[in-house]
């Protein structure tokens, strides 16, 4: 009985020891999965993640009157002028659907349209 129980407890020591040495083996054979999306624009003069078409230009603290206008032409404003600037707000008037209209920006960097 002794035997037994000595050879018993020799078995499970090394079980106990065969499994210590092959749980590290086992992880460092690790798999690594990224996932990276790519912009469709690259890398260009003066763009540095801060949205399509971003210029030092346009980034002053203030909104050029000249780039008012283009924003205006994009929401659909024909013969887009300059009707009044401040230290608030930059106003552009022309014409949309055939009748007199106004949009206005806000004095801040790249414009943000306040109302139309």
């Amino acid at each position: 009985m002794p035997n037994l129980l000595g050879k018993t407890f020799a078995a499970a020591l090394l079980a106990i020891a065969g499994l210590t040495a092959v749980a590290p083996a086992a992880s460092a054979g690790g798999m690594d999965v990224y996932i990276t999306t790519v912009d469709h624009r690259g890398y260009r003069d003066g763009y540095h993640g801060r949205g399509y078409g971003w210029d030092k230009r346009n980034d002053r603290g203030r909104c050029a009157p000249w780039l008012a206008v283009e924003k205006a032409r994009d929401h659909g404003i024909r013969r887009a002028r300059i009707a009044d600037v401040s230290h608030r707000r930059v106003v552009v008037e022309g014409w949309k659907h055939h009748r007199y209209t106004r949009i206005a920006f806000a004095n801040a960097p790249r414009c943000p349209t306040i109302w139309r």
